[in-house]
């Protein structure tokens, strides 16, 4: 009688402490692996062409988007970095391109760049997407997205990859 008393409360305790790490694990995603720094717009005088980078933060990405801006700083067009989370009140009419940079979570994207693409998909032509992953393999089906692992001396081979794209995009020339 006392084993089988024993054995029920170990179980309930088992299960409140795996559900309060469950709980904790949400939260900590939520409040702090997708929470990016401040928004801002880099503009040019005579800008005709409008990019947005919506990121996700880590050394890699932040690194990544420090290249981009150094190519387009001067360039002719206005340039503006927001926060992934910010892709919810974001319409994708007002820019001329778009560069969605953000990682791999457990088996997926974000959820806000997932229903971002699906609500947009008609102009999936001018996006460039790169998603990170552990194994640098995973992106989303049916998008043409660069894809690698976040490893910070890649960082110029990717900067490259993706400029290229947007220089397609922006019809850019040096």
């Amino acid at each position: 009688m006392k084993n089988s008393n024993f054995a029920q409360k170990l179980v309930l305790v088992t299960i409140l402490l795996v559900c309060a790490s469950l709980l904790f694990l949400f939260w900590y995603k939520q409040s702090y692996l997708m929470e990016g720094k401040d928004n801002f717009e880099i503009t040019s005088q005579s800008s005709n062409q409008k990019l947005l980078i919506a990121k996700q933060s880590s050394p890699f990405k932040d690194s990544l988007v420090v290249g981009v801006l150094n190519r387009y700083k001067s360039a002719l067009a206005v340039v503006e970095v927001i926060d992934i989370k910010a892709l919810i009140n974001t319409d994708v009419a007002d820019f001329d391109v778009l560069l969605l940079i953000h990682r791999w979570e457990a088996n997926a994207p974000p959820d806000i760049v997932q229903s971002f693409i699906d609500k947009n998909l008609e102009s999936k032509n001018k996006m460039v997407i790169l998603t990170t992953s552990w194994n640098g393999l995973e992106k989303m089906e049916n998008v043409d997205a660069i894809s690698g692992a976040s490893i910070i001396k890649e960082v110029p081979v990717f900067t490259d990859q993706v400029i290229k794209r947007l220089d397609r995009l922006l019809k850019y020339k040096n």
